[in-house]
């Protein structure tokens, strides 16, 4: 029996009267909270006043596996913990399938229960999904790993796509099924898989709580040992990807020749192969920056310091370019031949400040690396590594609102937004500060205060006894006095259109109604 406090009503559908028999025909569904939970939710968003749900027929009379079932849900889904798990996240989750009988139960038509496990252990009721899309903490090796599968229902079975890469297809009346195993779409995804296949080899089964698969048939025992090779090789390979910044769930892309890769990362940084940089040895003497194509896919961005490669976005990388020393950048493509560096700008020595490293390096090439890591680019600018009042914090933060122009990504707004207030804090009298921080919060959507619009007219003021043109259409426009700014642009030097037409504040101009 359902109750609800709303008016709203629990349909039941496909319940059936057979006249041809006296048998009586039984129908049940398990209403657990979280059932009940999520068809109220379903009811409640749509606006309907009904809705209609699907009864099963109980093959055989024993009602008693039912009441166990229904028993152990409720109290697994407790109102307390319920309402427990909207408030806390989990770092694990676990699932458990609602009435698993090898009799009735379809794989495809039941329903699962979700269970997140904080750091704290206790498990907390989260949602019932169809079991077609999973997601389980697994434990291998005394080890816990998250797999990602999919349930995909065949003609003649069904299959297991696991990781999206090991596929494992079942066939229900030969009770037998086949591994596919394909190539490398990310390092952590592909060795997840291998060690999937070693504890099956081993067990003669999955890890999986959720998803029973055994039998003699899926008979893999003669490639235990080159199963285990792999993984060591694998093992090797991302330890060393993890040093330059491949992260293990990079997806490669899927022209990309991956022996061919594989092979040159070991040689290069593992084996220390350096000649195949294509980068005279002299100039690998000090601590340098280098860009470095491997393949037509992958561009890194590292560190050359002490005889050895490291990951430029990266808390090792800034210590390292924290020292004093003479730092420059070379561009290198292994893949090409005879090519030159290329000595780029200095990124430190010319400067009276301490500065980032990445204060001069262009964020639209930035992200092209296989690298990146945004995170570890605005930690440079933190003040450990960076003199907040050097000249290249104001230059540095219009290139992240230029980016976001073009990514419409709010994360680098939000980056612009903290080092002009971070700079302001320190000059409070700079216009230019204020310019950008009005023109960010108008990006936001915000609407400036009566007291910022004063502040404009004053920053204008000044900007005229001091004949800054540019200053005053950059007021005109965040006033949005379009008429006004393209009046006191006309007037503009060409030397100061050229200038004015790269920053951020004309393309603002330009989206003005």
């Amino acid at each position: 029996m359902v109750t609800t406090k709303t008016q709203k009503k629990i349909a039941a559908k496909d319940l059936e009267t057979d006249t041809t028999t006296v048998e009586q025909l039984t129908y049940y569904r398990i209403l657990a909270p979280l059932e009940v939970k999520s068809l109220l939710s379903h009811l409640n968003s749509d606006e309907k006043k009904s809705i209609a749900l699907d009864f099963k027929k109980l093959k055989n009379e024993n009602l008693e596996p039912l009441r166990h079932t229904f028993i152990e849900g409720v109290d697994k889904q407790q109102t307390r913990s319920t309402e427990t798990s909207e408030n806390k996240e989990s770092t694990h989750y676990k699932v458990d399938l609602v009435n698993m009988q090898k009799e009735a139960f379809n794989l495809f038509e039941e329903m699962i229960h979700v269970y997140g496990i904080p750091d704290d252990g206790i498990r907390l009721p989260v949602k019932r999904a169809k079991s077609d899309e999973l997601n389980e903490v697994v434990y291998m090796n005394s080890e816990s790993t998250l797999v990602t599968y999919q349930i995909i229902e065949t003609e003649k079975g069904f299959k297991v796509v696991i990781e999206d890469s090991l596929t494992l297809n079942f066939d229900r009346r030969k009770k037998s099924g086949l591994f596919h195993l394909q190539k490398v779409k990310s390092l952590g995804s592909y060795m997840k898989c291998l060690q999937l296949i070693n504890y099956y080899i081993q067990r003669n089964k999955f890890p999986f709580q959720s998803l029973q698969l055994s039998g003699g048939t899926l008979n893999l025992k003669g490639h235990r040992e080159e199963i285990e090779e792999e993984i060591e090789s694998y093992k090797g390979l991302i330890d060393i990807c993890t040093q330059i910044g491949i992260s293990e769930d990079y997806i490669f892309d899927d022209k990309e020749d991956l022996p061919s890769l594989f092979n040159t990362i070991i040689d290069i940084f593992k084996n220390k192969q350096y000649s195949l940089l294509n980068i005279r040895q002299e100039k690998l003497k000090k601590t340098k920056i280098i860009n470095i194509g491997l393949s037509n896919y992958v561009k890194l961005a590292l560190v050359y310091s002490d005889g050895c490669f490291l990951n430029l976005y990266s808390e090792e990388a800034l210590k390292i370019m924290d020292r004093p020393s003479s730092i420059t950048d070379v561009a290198s493509n292994h893949s090409q031949d005879n090519i030159e560096p290329v000595i780029l700008p200095d990124n430190q020595g010319s400067y009276d400040h301490k500065v980032s490293i990445f204060a001069s390096r262009k964020i639209e090439e930035m992200v092209k690396d296989t690298n990146f890591d945004f995170d570890i680019v605005k930690l440079s600018f933190a003040d450990e590594h960076h003199d907040i009042q050097a000249d290249l914090t104001i230059t540095s933060s219009l290139e992240y609102i230029d980016f976001y122009d073009k990514s419409h990504d709010e994360s680098y707004l939000e980056f612009a937004l903290d080092l002009n207030q971070r700079y302001l804090a320190k000059y409070p009298q700079d216009d230019i500060a204020k310019v950008n921080i009005y023109l960010i919060k108008l990006k936001q959507g915000h609407e400036l205060s009566e007291d910022e619009q004063n502040d404009l007219y004053n920053i204008q003021a000044r900007a005229e006894m001091n004949n800054e043109q540019t200053i005053c259409f950059a007021c005109e426009v965040l006033l949005k006095n379009k008429v006004k700014a393209k009046r006191i642009f006309a007037t503009l030097t060409g030397e100061e259109k050229e200038e004015i037409i790269e920053f951020p504040i004309y393309r603002f101009y330009q989206n003005l109604e």
